[in-house]
């Protein structure tokens, strides 16, 4: 999640705004614990070869701000951005290499995919790569098996383990409360419905899942092997054996190439040689030139953001979180989860103006969401297919296009994925939750009235009787089919055989690939290169711009005001959330987030695709 301009600090900077206009002045970033320093020379000889620096710390947008007023140069930079930059180092000749420090970021796996795929970009243009951390663990461990050489502060710290997960069944838990889940799923692999409806794992959910968690581990040991030069075994012994080693014995032990002071003075200059000279890759660009005129920047900002295109372009649509029906919400003015979600509303319209403006001769929609809603799903995939006809469609997958997500990337012609995203799960699940053995329990009465047919059936008290459910289970059944469909429509033959793809079943991107929901491996960055080179758009030729634009002022404080009865929550519901945030870790929370906001659309829509799990690797 990018770094956001805090509610109740940008409420009391608009007072300061109009009262009294001040300097406008960017905050100045912590210099950072790097050789990148005023001690450089003001101007360097062109001939002398340069060595980019950057700094990732805590979590990574994997799209620009949402909010007009903001650049990425103010908040943290986007996955996107650091890609470029990166490979800034291989294309320009004045780059001898790169290092990269390691300050506890939170990667999730297809932002290592992504990173990794740069890096390796600049080291086949025959430059250095090198990473240095006070401490690492398995994540930021991953990025830096991408480089040629890994540092590690004297006395610093490596955490590596294998994979586990754990699955919270909560039947025991609501039978105690009086409550019963009552839901139906078609695809015995769903498995969405039953950490409310078993006390433990199906057969068919356990093979799912484990097939996934097979692939994600094969990758993580390879990777480590192949960037270390180490055997498959002799990865699994360094993660037994890693919580007891000294600092000496990394090295020993080839996890590291050597021990190093912030400085890295001795390391760098066995690599680059003595004459380099320091450069930050992620500096801030200049202040926007309406800085002295505080009317002209009033006015800006509240005026209505449009992106403008002025040659020929290609188009990234943004859409990540939970699909529901209406207008999507940014992580800018997310509720009480704090939970971005995709809306079909904004999706279309963003769509059908791509589609309009004849210098987006392309469109990549970059995907992130566990599912939603069946309806809004179908929406939007009209809206894509809609596109499609007037230019390229393609798909770029981030850490997951599951359900209702993989149901809006099959209308892609070309889907890309990362190598560990999460893909599949076509199936479909509904239903309720009763509260009748509740109400019993606490002494409340409900007195039900309804009219018409199947006018009772999503009452809190009862479960569905058998004709709710013979009905129920057509109507989902018709929605299966439709979404199996889909697939089929948007991926033709290159899925052989759709039984051994559906029913609910997940796949790592990998898996994707082989047998045929997703055409590549590879990142946003090579998906629109790809689709440049099918349009013929040489580089240098042509822009990409995001979309949906960022929110103005005006639309940030409608977005905001409207979640004001969800973010002024009763203090138990509030302190409940910071703990749950603070005991899970800002990484887990932020996937659990997204799965609880879909599973809380379960109000407003009845027929779900959703994802049944979130996979964390710590």
């Amino acid at each position: 999640m990018l770094t956001q301009i805090r509610r109740v600090g940008f409420l009391s900077g608009l007072v300061v705004l109009m009262m009294g206009w001040p300097t406008w002045a960017k905050e100045t970033a912590p210099a950072p614990k790097s050789p990148v320093s005023a001690t450089q020379p003001a101007e360097a000889e062109v001939s002398t070869p340069r060595v980019g620096w950057i700094d990732l710390t805590g979590p990574i947008p994997d799209a620009p701000p949402g909010l007009a007023w903001v650049t990425e140069a103010d908040a943290d930079p986007s996955l996107r951005h650091l890609t470029r930059q990166i490979r800034r180092i291989a294309d320009d000749k004045k780059y001898a290499g790169l290092v990269i420090c390691l300050d506890e970021p939170e990667l999730e796996l297809s932002q290592i995919d992504e990173l990794t795929e740069a890096i390796s970009h600049v080291r086949h243009a025959g430059k250095k790569v090198v990473f240095f951390a006070e401490q690492y663990d398995l994540r930021s461990y991953l990025l830096a098996c991408a480089g040629d050489r890994i540092l590690l502060l004297p006395k610093g710290q490596i955490e590596l383990a294998g994979l586990s997960m754990e699955e919270i069944y909560l039947t025991g838990l609501l039978e105690k409360l009086g409550v019963k889940a009552d839901f139906i799923q078609v695809g015995k692999y769903k498995g969405a419905a039953e950490p409310l409806t078993r006390v433990g794992p199906s057969a068919e959910w356990s093979e799912n899942i484990d097939r996934v968690l097979d692939d994600l581990y094969q990758n993580i040991v390879s990777r480590i092997s192949t960037g270390r030069g180490m055997t498959a075994d002799e990865v699994e012994k360094a993660f037994a054996d890693c919580w007891t080693m000294s600092d000496e014995q990394y090295v020993e032990r080839k996890l590291v190439d050597a021990l190093s002071e912030h400085t890295l003075t001795d390391e760098t200059e066995k690599i680059f040689g003595a004459a380099f000279v320091w450069e930050d890759m992620l500096e801030a660009s200049a202040p926007a030139q309406t800085a002295g005129n505080p009317f002209a920047l009033l006015q800006l900002l509240m005026q209505e953001n449009k992106v403008k295109t002025k040659r020929a372009t290609i188009a990234v649509i943004n859409a990540s979180g939970p699909i529901s029906s209406g207008d999507s919400v940014r992580s800018e003015g997310a509720g009480l989860l704090g939970s971005e979600s995709i809306g079909s509303r904004t999706l279309e319209q963003t769509f059908d103006e791509a589609a309009a403006d004849p210098n987006i001769k392309g469109i990549v929609l970059r995907i992130n969401s566990p599912g939603g809603s069946a309806l809004a799903s179908e929406v939007i995939w009209q809206a894509m297919r809609a596109a499609a006809d007037e230019k390229p469609v393609w798909v770029s997958v981030g850490p997951m296009a599951a359900s209702g997500g993989y149901y809006l990337a099959c209308a892609g012609e070309k889907i890309y994925v990362g190598p560990d995203s999460l893909i599949g799960s076509i199936g479909v699940v509904g239903g309720k939750i009763t509260l009748g053995g509740l109400y019993e329990k606490i002494g409340l009465s409900v007195h039900r009235r309804s009219r018409g047919p199947m006018g009772d059936m999503f009452n809190s008290v009862e479960p569905f009787t058998p004709a709710q459910i013979k009905s129920l289970e057509s109507a989902f059944r018709r929605t299966y089919d439709q979404f199996v469909q889909r697939v089929k429509a948007g991926r033709g033959n290159r899925v052989k055989n759709m039984d051994d793809v559906a029913q609910g079943r997940v796949f790592t991107g990998r898996q994707a690939v082989t047998n045929g929901l997703a055409d590549r491996v590879g990142g946003i960055d090579t998906a629109v290169r790809d689709m440049a080179k099918e349009l013929n758009l040489r580089p240098g030729t042509y822009d990409v711009v995001n979309l949906p634009a960022p929110m103005s002022l005006s639309e940030y404080l409608e977005q905001f005001l409207g979640g004001m009865a969800m973010a002024s929550a009763p203090p138990d519901q509030a302190a409940v959330l910071a703990l749950a945030q603070q005991l899970l870790g800002t990484q887990r929370w932020s996937a659990i987030r997204a799965s609880m906001s879909g599973m809380m659309l379960m109000g407003d829509e009845h027929v779900l695709t959703l994802m049944p799990c979130v996979i964390v690797v710590k």
